[in-house]
Order: C-alpha cells, then sequence, then structure tokens
C-alpha cells in the first residue's frame, strides 16, 4: 500500500535515473571508506618518519587514527539538520568539495599535528556525507527494493576499504614517503564525483515537505517520468526535538546504542587490522596484505545483505550480524589469552584464527554495518530524516573514538586478548541485546507509512 503522495515514486519500477543518482551517492560513500582505512596502512609508515613520531606512542596512534572519526563525530547531528533544514543537494556538493580540498592538503602535511587537524576536518565532510547520501537514495526509492539501493550505497564503503588496502600494500615499496600517494591517488574520484553530482536533484519529498508542491513535482517526473497531486502531502517543521517524540524515542535510542556498539567493535579491529596482524606474528607487508584480504571478504557480507535485506527484513540481520561478530571476538579473545603468541600464526591455531577474521568481516557487513544506512532512513520522517542519520553517525562516532583511543592503550596495559574482549562485549554482545530488545522491522513499508512511529 502507499500512503498518499509519492505513489509515482513508491511503485515505480527501478530506472536509470535510480541507479545513476544512487551511484553518486554510494561513490561518496566509496571514498569515506577509501580515506578512513587507508589511515591503517598510512600509520604502518609514517611511524618511521621523526616529524610524526607522536604516533609511535599508544595515544598518538590512537588520535591519529581517531582523527577523521573525531570530525565525523561533530559534522553527523550538525550536517544531518543542515541537510533537513537547507535541503539534500546543498551539502550534497559541498561536502565533496571539502573533501577534495583537504584530501590535497592531507598529502602534503609535514607534521603529526598538520595530519591530525586535517584529517579532522575531512571528517567533518565525511560525517555530512554519511547524513547526506542515504537520504538522497531513500527518498527516490521505490518501496520494494529500497532496502537493496541503500545496502549498496554502503556496500561501497567496503569495496573503498578493500581497494585502500590494496593500494597501501602496492605502494608500500616506495617507502617513507608512499604514504601520500596513499592518501593523493583518493583525490581522482573525489573530483570526478564532486563534478558529477551537479547532475542530482533535490528531493521531491523536501521540496514537498517545505510545501514547493511545483517543484517536488517537477524532481518526481525527472526520477520516474510522471508526477503525483501531492494535496494532501503536509508541510513539515525541522527540529531535533522531533527524535524525541514520543513516537520516535525507541527508535532514536536503537539506532544509536546499536550503532555505537558496532563502531566500538568494528573500528577497532577492522582499522588497526594491521597493527593486530602485526601482534599475530605476521611481517608489515603480509600484515597489510591480510587486511586487504579481511576488507575484500567483508564485501560478500555486504552482498549477503543486498540479497535478503528486503526478504528477511532488517531486524534479522542486523541481529546476524551482532552473533557473528560476538561469536568470532570471543574465539580471537580467547586464543590470545591462552595460546602463546608464536603459535599464532602455526597449525590448527592459525586456521582457526584466520576463520574468526573471516566469520567477523562477513557477518559485521551482513548486520549493522550495512543496515545501520537502511535503518536510518526508515525510523524518521521526512523533516528530520537526514538528522537521524546524523545522530546515529554522532553516537556511533562517540563509540568509533573510544575503541580507536583506548585499544593500542588496552594491549599495551593487559595485552590483546583483554583488547579482544572488551571489543566482544561493549561492541556485539551490547549491539545484539539492544537490537533483540529495540529495534523495529521496517522492510517493504513506504517512507510516509513508517513516520507514523513504532
Amino acid at each position: 500500500m502507499s500512503y498518499p503522495g509519492f505513489k509515482a515514486l513508491d511503485e515505480s519500477k527501478v530506472t536509470g535515473r535510480h541507479i545513476w543518482i544512487t551511484v553518486l551517492s554510494a561513490m561518496g560513500t566509496f571514498l569515506d571508506g577509501y580515506d578512513i582505512s587507508i589511515i591503517g596502512v598510512a600509520l604502518t609508515v609514517i611511524t618511521s618518519i621523526p616529524a610524526f613520531k607522536f604516533t609511535t606512542t599508544p595515544l598518538g596512534k590512537g588520535l591519529m587514527a581517531a582523527s577523521t572519526t573525531i570530525g565525523m563525530l561533530i559534522a553527523g547531528l550538525l550536517g544531518g539538520y543542515l541537510t533537513d533544514l537547507r535541503g539534500r543537494r546543498f551539502l550534497y556538493m559541498w561536502d565533496m568539495a571539502i573533501f577534495v580540498i583537504f584530501t590535497a592538503l592531507i598529502s602534503l602535511a609535514v607534521s603529526y599535528w598538520d595530519l591530525f587537524v586535517y584529517r579532522l576536518i575531512l571528517g567533518l565532510a565525511i560525517g555530512a556525507d554519511y547524513a547526506i547520501s542515504p537520504t538522497i537514495i531513500s527518498e527516490i526509492s521505490p518501496v520494494k527494493p529500497r532496502g537493496k539501493l541503500l545496502a549498496f550505497n554502503t556496500t561501497m564503503w567496503w569495496v573503498g576499504s578493500a581497494v585502500a588496502f590494496t593500494i597501501g600494500f602496492l605502494l608500500l615499496p616506495l617507502g617513507t614517503n608512499s604514504w601520500r600517494f596513499m592518501f593523493a591517488i583518493g583525490l581522482i574520484p573525489a573530483i570526478i564525483v564532486l563534478i558529477l553530482r551537479r547532475t542530482v536533484p533535490e528531493s521531491a519529498r523536501w521540496y514537498a515537505m517545505k510545501g514547493e508542491v511545483e517543484k517536488a513535482k517537477e524532481t518526481e517526473k525527472a526520477v520516474v517520468g510522471k508526477a503525483d497531486e501531492l494535496s494532501q502531502v503536509k508541510r513539515q517543521k525541522v527540529s531535533i526535538r522531533t527524535l524525541f517524540d514520543k513516537r520516535y524515542i525507541k527508535g532514536t535510542i536503537f539506532f544509536g546504542l546499536a550503532w555505537f556498539a558496532y563502531d566500538v567493535a568494528f573500528y577497532g579491529i577492522s582499522l588497526c587490522n594491521p597493527y593486530i596482524l602485526g601482534l599475530l606474528g605476521l611481517t608489515h607487508g603480509l600484515s597489510v596484505l591480510g587486511s586487504a584480504i579481511f576488507a575484500t571478504i567483508a564485501i560478500f557480507g555486504a552482498i549477503l545483505c543486498i540479497l535478503t535485506v528486503d526478504r528477511w527484513g532488517r531486524k534479522v540481520d542486523t541481529l546476524i550480524g551482532f552473533a557473528g561478530m560476538t561469536i568470532s571476538l570471543l574465539v580471537l579473545a580467547y586464543i590470545a589469552y591462552t595460546v602463546p603468541s608464536k603459535a599464532f600464526t602455526s597449525g590448527v591455531t592459525a586456521a582457526i584464527v584466520v576463520s574468526m577474521f573471516v566469520l567477523f568481516e562477513i557477518t559485521q557487513t551482513w548486520g549493522m554495518g550495512t543496515t545501520d544506512f537502511i535503518y536510518g532512513q526508515e525510523l524518521f520522517p521526512t523533516s528530520i530524516r537526514s538528522t537521524g542519520q546524523g545522530w546515529g553517525v554522532t553516537i556511533s562516532r562517540i563509540g568509533a573514538v573510544l575503541s580507536l583511543t583506548t585499544f593500542p592503550t588496552i594491549v599495551a596495559l593487559y595485552g590483546l586478548g583483554t583488547g579482544l574482549l572488551f571489543f566482544a562485549l561493549a561492541g556485539g554482545l551490547l549491539g545484539l541485546i539492544v537490537t533483540l530488545l529495540l529495534a523495529p522491522e521496517t522492510k517493504q513499508k513506504p517512507l510516509e507509512e513508517l513516520e507514523k512511529g513504532y
């Protein structure tokens, strides 16, 4: 059933215009995944450079790994709110322009604090894009394949991450300046995306929410070839307080806590992959190569989400994700506690370690690693859809910063096993419990129906 207003969009078949807009939005997500992941490789290089010697300390390493994430924490909610207030397309262009400028500056940084500040500002652009790109997709998508289109958007993050680790590995032979080329390469697709995003129209739902009905009809026609009357669509007021309205408070709490828990586990494991694999006995080059392989494996989990999220539902996929993350991290923690470090890379132990990393990567992307960009679009009304997504970004980045800044210290003081146990409990298990108790099911419902609350 399509609710009054957007039948043309809700019941449309997927058109070339849908695909074009989804790909351009997803390329922003690809660039986010590339930049956030490439620091994990770059950190293995810049620690040997005197100007960046602070990275040799647990605090310095953690702060640099978290620099972009801190920017995202600041920009998530603010970027989402501005997107609801000024329109989807406004920040859709500006965040990519900032991405281009500061990626260039990062590749030219000459000191630790230069690099830290540039990456923090870059994080502002990435945080804004997290709130904008899925909203652009969700508000033009037909109801039935909406989950798939949003899941594809998120899948490109993992593609970007895999490309980052692969390029990082290939550039390592260039020596101490290799990290500059790792970042600079990201400029090429960023400039192309910035130019092509000019072809993406404003959201019809946002126009209608603001009372600009004729412009909304024009956008509908541009996307699906026809337009609705839209006379029954009500104007809405943009207010952050709506997040805590009785209709949405349950979803707001679930979304924030679940994404927080996910990021506690994901950021510590995936962004510190080269570091963790080094602790498990692999050489510098093999640690980076292993990270590239695991990041590639994560893409298969995201594909499983694309295939199942519109059939099994958002909640089932999210539960699968948190369950797999919890089990794999608990097993890895047990091995780290009980097996001598020299035995990590030999015999049965090595096979178990590899299989647990594979389980972690596949299930984390099957679950909240992909459904975070779906739930954020379906839990909140048009007036605060980007704000709600931004809320999740901001709360989740608190978990990410906590993970990235404390993990090296926990490992230094208490060992790898304690660090992995921390991720299993504060990440996987917490997310599993929150999803079981609070997560609604939102599949196959028009956005206007979901605005009634749950």
